[in-house]
């Protein structure tokens, strides 16, 4: 049986549009997130407007994925650019938005509103042209973009710039630089006059796009209404309790207070080197490790590491949750995808389970087993700090990982990617009497 709609119901979604959160099984919605999502799309014309609150608010949710929804309801011919901070990530969330849209309520809910039943015109990955717009332009309903992407001559009603600034503004100042141009080419060049950008998300660095200014001194993003935990009442206490105990005194603040003003003390480590990865090392020279994960409250941390002729250590990374055993398959096939040709693994932990099971695998690397008895602290200082400069990070290495790194402090968990790395090194580059020993 179909849902009725009435001009009442219909008022009721223009009063509250959490609810339509609601009609796709979004039930963690609230009021709060109806507040959020008029703040933005009801934002005066010309005027620019951006939010800000704490990781796990279920912000693209609510006002990326749901607030476009609610725009179109009520502005069925509005030309809208979804930026991310990658294309891949906006389409993505594009493509989200589109199997809502088929949904029988929301459907149901369009045809009342626009007096015919919706559907796409065309929807290619990264765009869709919906039916109720009424006006022909080169642009789409709906049109995703990277944040560098956007294509001068392109003119829209509305510019969402959803997570732009993310981890990896945090590693890179290449990146930093490049989400701030991007910015800029949106504020100064795409946005048409009398027209409006939205900008949400969570800041990352004190230096990240949320913080550029123009030559006259002014915020380039617009001063952030911010939203912390003690706002949103979405984390318990206990859930805040664990985040605040996982994460540096920096990155809390930053990520759950919105501060970027405090700093931590003794950071040990500079911001990665990046480079591409060299596929013409011989596999033999090709080392792989594992600190693994045996209970769940831990992460698996795999390093993939080869010294370059020219003394450079080449290095990929990547942390997953969970058990061992959850991810030895995912392991195997990176191995593979990079011609691990060694592989070494502690067997404190287990007695040597995790290198059995390992030996195992068809097409495993040979397994190095390995007795640990150096304090974890003292070996990442010694080897992974050591070598710090020297090692040249895949731009596909998991970012996750390079912030267990970045955030390292002694004592404090997680560890387990700046111990894997510096395990590796250990045993790999400096078996055998130092940097060039793999060359002799």
């Amino acid at each position: 049986m179909a849902f009725v709609w009435t001009p009442d119901l219909l008022c009721r979604v223009r009063d509250y549009p959490h609810l339509l959160g609601h009609m796709v099984g979004k039930t963690k919605l609230t009021e709060l997130h109806s507040d959020w999502i008029k703040l933005v799309w009801d934002t005066q014309p010309g005027k620019h407007f951006s939010l800000m609150s704490h990781r796990g608010a279920y912000k693209t949710t609510a006002i990326t994925e749901m607030g476009i929804i609610y725009h179109l309801l009520f502005h069925p011919s509005d030309r809208i650019a979804l930026i991310r901070e990658t294309y891949t990530e906006a389409a993505k969330t594009l493509d989200t938005i589109k199997k809502y849209m088929e949904s029988p309520a929301l459907k149901s809910l369009f045809a009342f509103a626009h007096h015919k039943e919706p559907f796409a015109v065309r929807s290619p990955e990264g765009s869709v042209l919906y039916s109720f717009k009424r006006t022909v332009t080169k642009e789409n309903s709906i049109d995703a973009y990277g944040i560098n992407q956007v294509p001068t001559g392109s003119h829209y009603d509305r510019i969402l710039c959803d997570d732009i600034v993310t981890i990896n503004s945090r590693l890179s100042r290449a990146c930093r630089e490049r989400v701030k141009q991007g910015v800029l080419e949106i504020v100064t060049n795409i946005i048409d006059p009398g027209k409006s950008c939205y900008f949400v998300g969570t800041p990352w660095h004190y230096d990240d796009a949320w913080a550029m200014k123009n030559d006259e001194g002014k915020l380039v993003i617009p001063e952030a209404l911010k939203f912390r935990p003690q706002d949103t009442g979405i984390l318990s206490p206990q859930e805040l309790a664990e985040k605040r105990s996982t994460t540096t005194a920096s990155l809390f603040a930053i990520n759950y207070m919105l501060d970027t003003s405090v700093k931590d003390e003794g950071q040990i480590f500079d911001e990665p080197i990046y480079g591409d990865w060299d596929y013409t090392i011989r596999p033999t020279r090709i080392h792989g490790h594992l600190d693994a994960a045996w209970d769940g409250t831990c992460t698996n941390a795999l390093t993939i590491m080869a010294e370059r002729p020219d003394g450079k250590i080449q290095a990929y990374g990547k942390i997953y949750p969970g058990t061992f055993e959850d991810c030895k398959g995912d392991i195997a096939r990176e191995c593979r995808l990079r011609n691990v040709r060694n592989f070494h693994i502690e067997k404190n932990p287990d007695k040597g389970m995790a290198a059995g099971e390992l030996r195992k695998v068809p097409g495993f690397p040979t397994v190095h087993p390995y007795s640990e008895s150096m304090n974890k602290d003292i070996k990442i200082v010694a080897f992974l700090k050591k070598c710090w400069q020297r090692i040249v990070w895949d731009p596909n290495t998991d970012p996750n990982y390079l912030n267990q790194i970045n955030d390292y402090r002694p004592g404090q968990d997680p560890r387990d990617a700046p111990d894997s790395a510096a395990s590796l090194i250990r045993q790999a580059i400096y078996k055998g009497g130092g940097p060039g020993a793999l060359y002799t």
